[in-house]
């Protein structure tokens, strides 16, 4: 299937836009755990930047023509691993990017080192407590903090499930280039991403 950026809809900012366009030359990819903020700060960093905003999971349910909840229940989650894998590598057909990514797509190893290679790679760090508050904060469905029947477990489980799927995340997460606090309000967040690609991109 061919694929280009400029054709899918689940780009949030065009350059072309944007006042005082300046583009920096350099695909950012932002990882960290569900509700970490990454389709929150993404596309105003991404607007900052002047570069285009891509959410990987948007691009999935694109590509599937379902939502998340559904190609899990349906499909499962390999199948679900398997089109993040590859809807990830297509984003190497772009030069200037910020990608907001999957909570797990930097667990597999092969991702890890694509995103590694092929661009900056954030980790947006948020303590449990902040991500629980988060996550029952809102209607967003999240099939991993589900039970079998797709019913929302309840809160406490939710936080043994975040702990211990962070646990087994966190190797992964702090293997990206740099570590920020997103524990903080958007504005600042999104300014230390602005801060962190722009000493990246600018020559020394």
């Amino acid at each position: 299937m061919e694929w280009s950026l400029a054709e899918d809809d689940a780009l949030a900012y065009s350059p072309l836009f944007l006042p005082n366009f300046r583009p920096f030359p350099m695909r950012v990819y932002l990882t960290g755990f569900m509700a970490s903020g990454k389709s929150t700060v993404g596309p105003e960093a991404a607007a900052r930047l002047g570069q285009p905003f891509l959410d990987l999971d948007r691009l999935i349910t694109a590509h599937a023509g379902r939502s998340i909840p559904a190609l899990f229940a349906e499909e499962g989650e390999a199948r679900f691993r398997e089109l993040e894998r590859d809807l990830l590598r297509r984003t190497a057909t772009t030069d200037d990017l910020v990608v907001a990514l999957g909570g797990g797509a930097l667990v597999d190893d092969a991702n890890r080192a694509f995103a590694k290679e092929h661009g900056l790679v954030l980790y947006l760090e948020a303590p449990v407590d902040t991500l629980l508050g988060r996550v029952t904060g809102d209607d967003t469905r999240r099939p991993l903090l589900e039970d079998d029947t797709g019913t929302r477990l309840p809160r406490d489980e939710q936080r043994t499930r975040i702990e211990a799927m962070l646990d087994e995340r966190r190797p992964a997460y702090e293997a990206a280039h740099h570590t920020l606090d997103a524990d903080r309000p958007v504005e600042e967040v999104v300014g230390r991403i602005v801060e962190v690609v722009t000493a990246q991109a600018e020559p020394a």
